[in-house]
């Protein structure tokens, strides 16, 4: 979807209302219809602690969840984050990349085909960076799979 509108409402909505049913109830049976071929793991993008203790969750980690479980695959906390990074909201696409560069890391090996989740893809920097890592554990393919899209 693209991220206005209905696509935003429902980011909105989890991210910033809390309202976590919206991952089961609209997120999740949207965005599996976009999965095609099987799936040894799904991997959502991780927040910084801080940033998950300020939110209380990581919407990215619901999403895969609600994806995976409809995919039959398991989701597993394969990445992890090293130092916390500016807001991603007001920077250029550059700018972007360079305040993930080195962010990410592997919490161990990883096998097979590999869905990485998040909300939305803006340039694909953090998606970028962590399908680097995780094809450095081992993943053999990496997917990527986003609710919304910046145009």
């Amino acid at each position: 979807m693209r991220y206005e509108g209905v696509g935003e409402e429902l980011v909105h909505t989890l991210k910033y209302k809390g309202y976590l049913r919206v991952v089961e109830k609209a997120i999740a049976p949207l965005m599996v219809g976009s999965v095609a071929g099987g799936f040894d793991e799904v991997v959502p993008v991780p927040l910084h602690r801080s940033r998950r203790a300020k939110r209380g969750f990581n919407q990215a980690e619901l999403i895969a969840g609600g994806v995976a479980k409809r995919i039959s695959a398991p989701v597993l906390d394969k990445l992890r984050v090293v130092r916390r990074t500016r807001d991603q909201v007001e920077l250029s696409a550059g700018a972007r990349r360079a305040n993930v560069a080195g962010v990410f890391t592997s919490r161990g090996p990883v096998a097979g085909r590999v869905l990485l989740v998040d909300d939305v893809f803006t340039t694909g920097a953090t998606l970028s960076e962590c399908a680097g890592v995780l094809r450095q554990a081992g993943a053999v393919a990496i997917h990527a799979l986003t609710l919304c899209r910046t145009c």
